[in-house]
């Protein structure tokens, strides 16, 4: 091993630091105090607030499955307390104190930036299911849908394609009103091409559906409080206008046959479902449809804009026999372009989140050049002996670059264990701090996601390895530009 390598370790960890007889079983005795302390303090504080019996209530079948996660929560209480005892028992305490600080850096940069991640694939995948990798939509209803959906149908990478209208009504059970979006699901697809939306019912049967029946959202149907074979009444904008011409029309009285849960609030607790036929008599429409969904084989993105070019070419045809000022022209969006204002925030807030929770890093970083530069301080005399002895500036230099290298290294990877932990446990603990409605209502899902990606992980250990090593420049240029004589003299 080079001797500056052996020096800068030696420097870092000096064996055989509070190495006694008695030292192993002080230090195990002080973990277990601190940590069954800090226990208690954490189990008085959830019991007194109620919080144990929401965990208990969303998370946990039993009561037994709750005292032992919580019992597993003194285990690694035990754990981490062990590790900050032995820490501050093997290094000194500066160093102790920057090797934590570059560990709560990285599991804060970890930890947003998995959750962040999570976030996007949750509404990427839930935009696709709901939405449908692309729609094509006209200014006005698509006059003649099933032939621009055979048109569809034609072009390779298409799995699914269906001729939706939607609407906005009231609906009311027990003198309870709501206003949902109501759109059709085609009833005569085979179960394999059947919108993923209806393709498993949350509760009932889609082979129910009929022009005398409904689907309702999740989220709605606990709204209204209706449950299945409950009656609901539809109305529609279509009865305000034949109030205008004095005729009178009345309500759909419709049966629950079942409910969707797709798992994203917004359109759980705005959706509801009938047949096309009794979509089209609801709002007095023809053969139109609103819009075509198309579902491919393939979520990718290049692979969508493939196809999106591809089914443009398929409906030029229909679009040239339409005159130029036409309403009827079609058009082809994929669900990436439909929803790119809420994209954008959400990759603004990603990126936002992760320069801010890099000032965590770069604070961490002169926690390491002062320790360093205290190291310096302190190891004058021994600075001295080694230039003596023949080592070279640069020898001297490398010594303290190689410790700032080496306190990144073990925080980076203790702070990495720490952020998989806190990420497995992400929904007890969000459960513990707020209320699910709080979730749902604000972040639109019912669990807390998450999601790991490999260069994040890359990104963040190469970034601490750097700033942890540039902190140990400026020590290192001081140490290397001492004169042995000064040093020995003074010392």
């Amino acid at each position: 091993m080079p001797w500056p390598v052996y020096l800068a370790m030696k420097h870092l960890f000096p064996t055989g630091r509070g190495a006694t007889r008695s030292a192993p079983v002080k230090a195990l005795g002080m973990t277990l105090a601190i940590s069954t302390v800090l226990f208690v303090l954490l189990v008085a504080f959830l019991w007194w607030h109620g919080v144990l019996w929401r965990m208990r209530a969303i998370n946990y079948d039993t009561t037994a499955s709750l005292v032992a996660h919580v019992a597993l929560v003194w285990v690694y209480l035990t754990v981490g307390v062990g590790f900050i005892v032995l820490l501050f028992r093997c290094t000194p305490f500066f160093n102790a104190m920057s090797i934590l600080g570059i560990t709560l850096g990285v599991t804060v940069l970890l930890t947003v930036q998995s959750v962040m991640n999570g976030f996007a694939n949750e509404y990427d995948s839930m935009f696709i299911k709901t939405q449908g990798n692309l729609i094509v939509r006209a200014d006005s209803l698509i006059k003649n849908p099933q032939e621009v959906a055979q048109a569809i149908r034609q072009v390779p990478g298409v799995k699914i394609v269906e001729p939706v209208v939607f609407g906005v009504v009231m609906l009311q059970h027990d003198n309870a009103p709501a206003f949902p979006q109501i759109r059709s699901f085609d009833i005569e697809a085979p179960p394999a091409l059947r919108n993923p939306m209806v393709r498993k019912l949350d509760s009932g049967n889609f082979d129910d559906l009929d022009d005398h029946t409904i689907l309702l959202g999740y989220g709605l149907a606990n709204q209204l409080g209706v449950h299945l074979g409950d009656h609901v009444l539809v109305y529609t904008p279509l009865m305000l206008d034949l109030l205008e011409k004095k005729e009178l029309l009345t309500p759909k009285d419709l049966q629950v046959v079942g409910v969707f849960k797709s798992n994203f609030a917004p359109y759980d607790n705005n959706t509801v479902g009938v047949t096309p036929r009794l979509m089209r008599e609801l709002y007095n429409f023809d053969d139109e449809a609103t819009a075509i969904e198309v579902r491919l084989d393939n979520d990718d993105l290049g692979h969508t804009l493939d196809v999106k070019t591809a089914i443009q070419k398929a409906l030029a045809p229909i679009n040239a026999r339409l005159a130029p000022n036409d309403s009827g022209h079609l058009s082809v969006e994929t669900w990436q372009e439909r929803n790119e204002d809420q994209l954008t925030i959400l990759y603004v807030e990603k990126s936002v989140m992760f320069y801010i929770m890099v000032v965590i890093v770069i604070v961490a970083a002169f926690c390491i050049l002062c320790s360093l530069a205290t190291s310096v301080v302190r190891k004058t005399r021994e600075i001295g002996v080694l230039g003596a002895m023949g080592a070279g500036p640069s020898g001297v230099a490398t010594i303290f670059c190689l410790q700032g290298l080496l306190i990144g290294v073990v925080g980076t990877f203790v702070g990495m264990g720490l952020a998989i932990f806190l990420l497995y446990y992400r929904q007890e603990i969000v459960t513990s701090v707020v209320d699910q409605r709080l979730m749902i209502e604000f972040y639109n899902f019912y669990a807390f996601p998450v999601q790991f990606q490999p260069w994040d992980f890359v990104k963040i250990t190469g970034f601490t390895f750097f700033i942890s090593t540039l902190a140990g420049i400026l020590p290192a240029i001081w140490a290397a530009r001492l004169k042995p004589a000064d040093c020995l003299r003074y010392e």
